[in-house]
């Protein structure tokens, strides 16, 4: 009987009412025959056997853990990925719609999305189905008797911030949507209570942190060694409360949304905030200054090498963190990302970290065919333009010591470790745009004439005419004749702005046959975007306001503090007492530090949007080089042009790009959700 009201009534379910039990076998994708058990009809019983276990229990959190996104990889494929890297102005992509679908990056930035037609990154059902089990593991966990207290208490807060984070990631994609009741339905809840509509962004928000507040409670200091990366802590809790808060209280949310001001719920509540509340910025700081003040200068840095570049006279030399004086500022910044960095339990500034990632398989997308990658990520000429150079200037205001200038170089530099090991070369005939930039470019930016020492790379298998040199022009083994003329490719994996991200890269790396890769943690939460949250927080306090037992102002010594330190582990300049008192050019300036510090770490997505800045950055065109000019024509490749490569390589920002539509098959089992506004 209970079978049959099932099958009557599941089809008008909106999915997710968390009540309906899931059949166990279903819950652990890693062991399909476990407790292989017909669903519905003895899901209490195998519940009942689950949480009698202690392996089991902890094979059921496990399970609850898959449901987080993979911030490693933005493919959108297999893996919890998402696209955000590649749909805002930080990088473009060749597919449209291709490999399975798998691929949709210019299906949305060509403002081509549809309820119906979402591809692979509709993860709305997966999200409330990870909600679900998280929810019915918190119910349950207390009846593994095997397990002690304190694993009971701390796998709690596990359970709780991994529910947090899926809430957030709708939230992200969405914008406000239903909360879900904490305790399951009953199997005789009417239909019509099951149906539930969005709530506000601002009781989401309250939500959210409700849980991480309660998480923070139970769960550890710290994970024990590597073996337990991955795990949640409070540091972890923290800096997803710190990244709430500080979106909550941004402009889109905080009564810069005229835009949406129709857009509202049955009683006519709207569901993004219309009036501005400083005191939502005063949450803010005291969310990001809790962690600042358990960790207050905790940046990742490697010591500095015989050969670390000297840095430019008006860098303040002090030792670290002081100064950026006793650091390797290329290693500092590249080893946290590259693999290099392996002992992550170990590493100050990681706040939370993931060991299951697609991270290795993001990087082939973005490494040169020299190195058989696929290069079909690349980098916009704005996004490179971005970068400093070595002493702080822009490109447009630099100075006669660091110039910005045409030509190329005549001699081969090796800073920060060997050529053919963990340096990096700036090779002989590359153009001098590339020279004199800041350590995060080198650490990050894959460009014309690159060196890639690829050391795994079998030495019959290096090119015999490029060897390991990535050379972007036309009839380069990484242009884009070579992608064109088969060998392995579809025609259309190729840098076609000039440009690849280098970010993922290790000195190892190879795609190469017998070749390997270094291994890479998912670095989900870090210390550097703590300070900028705390510092961008700061910025627009009026007053002071006391948030429980933290007290905020607008601290400009502390601000220029927590901002130098991601300058000087740059080897950059840290700002002056004239620009913070500038609120203004503060905003500008910590807008385009969170552009080069977290370039491709899924930020910076939401900082246009949450800052109303989308509009200005994604309407404009893709810009790149000259790929189609051969090596004997070297002038001409740099050539600045707008891509047209392809016909669907140009990114459009409308009001409704804000947020992505709910799936129509959602809305047609629940007409109480309002779509988003546009569809």
């Amino acid at each position: 009987m209970i079978r049959n009201y099932i099958k009557s009534t599941k089809r008008k379910l909106v999915f997710f009412a968390s009540g309906m039990l899931m059949a166990v076998s279903v819950l652990f994708h890693s062991c399909s025959n476990f407790l292989d058990i017909d669903p519905y009809i003895t899901d209490l019983f195998t519940l009942d056997t689950v949480f009698a276990k202690r392996v089991y229990t902890e094979r059921y959190l496990n399970n609850v853990y898959s449901y987080l996104v993979d911030n490693g990889t933005s493919l959108g494929s297999g893996s919890m990925s998402m696209p955000y890297p590649f749909i805002s102005d930080e990088g473009s992509v060749a597919y449209k719609r291709g490999l399975s679908e798998s691929h949709n990056h210019n299906f949305f930035t060509n403002n081509e999305m549809t309820p119906e037609l979402l591809n692979n990154f509709n993860r709305w059902g997966a999200f409330y189905e990870g909600i679900r089990r998280a929810n019915t593991f918190i119910s349950r966990v207390n009846e593994c008797k095997e397990a002690t207290e304190i694993e009971r208490i701390e796998w709690t807060g596990e359970a709780l911030f991994i529910k947090a984070s899926i809430y957030f990631e709708l939230m992200l994609a969405w914008g406000p949507v239903p909360i879900v009741p904490d305790v399951p339905y009953g199997l005789d809840t009417p239909l019509d209570e099951l149906m539930t509509e969005r709530n506000t962004w601002d009781e989401c928000s309250d939500y959210v942190c409700g849980l991480l507040e309660e998480a923070i409670q139970w769960l550890p200091e710290q994970v024990m060694d590597n073996s337990n990366m991955g795990r949640a802590t409070k540091n972890a809790a923290r800096a997803l409360l710190s990244r709430v808060t500080l979106y909550t209280a941004s402009p889109l949310f905080n009564g810069q949304n005229a835009e949406f001001s129709g857009w509202r719920n049955e009683a006519g509540v709207p569901y993004l905030n219309p009036q501005r509340d400083l005191e939502k910025w005063a949450k803010a700081a005291a969310a990001a200054k809790r962690l600042v003040d358990l960790k207050p200068n905790d940046l990742y840095t490697v010591a500095s090498m015989n050969n670390t570049p000297s840095l430019p006279p008006n860098v303040e030399s002090a030792p670290f963190p002081n100064g950026a004086g006793g650091i390797d500022h290329f290693h500092s910044y590249a080893d946290m990302f590259n693999g290099e960095s392996t002992n992550v339990s170990e590493n100050v500034e990681v706040l939370f970290s993931r060991q299951s990632s697609d991270v290795n398989t993001f990087a082939r997308y973005m490494a040169p065919h020299v190195i058989n990658g696929y290069a079909t990520f690349f980098v916009p000429q704005d996004m490179v333009d971005a970068y400093y150079m070595a002493d702080g200037r822009t490109i447009d205001q630099a100075s006669a010591e660091y110039p910005y200038e045409a030509g190329f170089t005549s001699n081969e530099i090796t800073w920060s470790g060997e050529k053919n090991s963990n340096g990096f070369t700036l090779l002989g005939g590359t153009y001098k745009w590339y020279a004199n930039r800041e350590m995060r470019f080198y650490a990050s930016i894959g460009f014309n004439n690159s060196w890639y020492p690829s050391t795994s790379t079998p030495p019959q298998n290096v090119d015999n005419r490029d060897g390991k040199t990535a050379k972007f022009y036309a009839d380069g083994k990484s242009g884009k004749d070579y992608a064109q003329a088969g060998s392995g490719f579809t025609g259309i994996e190729y840098p076609m702005t000039g440009y690849v991200p280098r970010k993922f890269i290790h000195y190892e790396d190879s795609w190469m046959e017998s070749g390997r890769r270094k291994y890479k943690y998912n670095i989900v939460y870090r210390m550097a975007e703590i300070y900028l949250n705390y510092v961008e927080a700061m910025n627009e306090l009026e007053g002071t306001h006391t948030i429980g037992e933290i007290t905020v102002f607008r601290d400009e010594a502390e601000m220029r503090r927590c901002f130098n330190l991601i300058r000087y582990r740059a080897g950059l300049p840290g700002i002056t007492a004239l620009e913070t008192a500038d609120r203004q050019k503060m905003r500008e300036l910590i807008e385009r530090e969170r552009q080069l510090e977290m370039a491709w770490e899924n930020r910076r997505y939401f900082d246009l949007r949450r800052n109303k800045r989308a509009a200005v950055f994604e309407n404009r065109p893709v810009r790149g080089l000259n790929i189609s000019a051969r090596e004997a024509e070297r002038d001409q490749f740099y050539n600045i042009i707008q891509v047209r490569e392809l016909p669907y390589l140009y990114k459009v920002f409308t009001d409704r790009q804000t947020f992505w539509p709910i799936p129509k098959a959602e809305i047609d089992k629940n007409p109480k959700l309002d779509q988003m506004q546009g569809y």
